[in-house]
């Protein structure tokens, strides 16, 4: 696939964009500033992509560029959520920003867009509030029609590696996805007392659910190849078994 990965430059992006690449994408960058770029991507990597600059939060920017690179899909890494239901929403104008942006290039290029955003394991049918949320309900208000969109949904993400480098072929990952709900997640006598039960049952059931942030972006990228994908229009949990499939 042709693929718009929006923000390169973070801790999933600059994973993605090798991981993509080693999938055999044909991937289009999108930043706001291909300066940031060049300090975190190694020339050996970003000599394989085109770059596009533009706001996340600019639909009209996501919409030129999904169009004039004829992309298939996107993967947006741009944005951080806020983590607890009295914080104010931060992450909002990237989500609706890239969403219109998808659906408007979509109804120009007749054809769907594949998307990937990403969102956290609390948003999965656990007890709690995050953000992630609201960014659930922003997708499911769109049309699959002209954005086929999925939310992957890890708990905490931690670097395999610190340097990012180019990928002779893909990585493979220990993942197993499940859709709308966590694998393994377990309930306690107390997870139905208001606000403390459902805050203490998540983070009691965190800890098993680590992963990696290069299998995350093996796992996405492995996703886009598939163009019958099972995950469209869902949030998608991942579980680290430990073993990399095929080992």
């Amino acid at each position: 696939m042709k693929v718009l990965l929006i923000s390169a430059t973070g801790n999933v992006g600059s994973r993605a964009l090798p991981a993509l690449l080693a999938h055999k994408h044909t991937v289009v960058v999108f930043v706001r500033s291909e300066s940031k770029l060049r300090e975190v991507i190694p020339s050996s990597i970003l000599s394989q992509v085109t770059v596009a600059t533009g706001n996340a939060t600019d639909s009209r920017a996501v919409r030129d560029a999904l169009v004039n690179n004829r992309c298939d899909a996107l993967l947006n890494c741009a944005g951080q959520g806020s983590m607890f239901p009295w914080q104010a929403p931060r992450l909002q104008g990237i989500i609706n920003g890239v969403a219109d942006g998808a659906v408007d290039a979509s109804k120009e290029l007749g054809y769907p867009i594949r998307a990937w955003f990403l969102g956290g394991a609390t948003v999965l049918d656990v007890p709690v509030f995050t953000e992630h949320a609201i960014s659930f309900d922003t997708l499911k208000a769109k049309p699959l029609e002209n954005i086929k969109w999925s939310m992957l949904c890890p708990a905490h993400m931690v670097p395999a590696n610190k340097e990012i480098a180019p990928l002779s072929k893909p990585s493979g990952n220990p993942l197993i996805a499940s859709i709308d709900i966590p694998a393994n997640f377990s309930r306690f006598f107390f997870s139905g007392i208001p606000f403390f039960g459902p805050f203490c049952t998540v983070l009691l059931n965190a800890g098993k659910y680590g992963t990696t942030l290069e299998d995350n972006a093996d796992f996405l990228a492995a996703d886009l190849t598939n163009p019958d994908s099972e995950y469209v229009g869902h949030r998608v949990g991942v579980y680290d078994t430990g073993k990399k499939k095929g080992e």
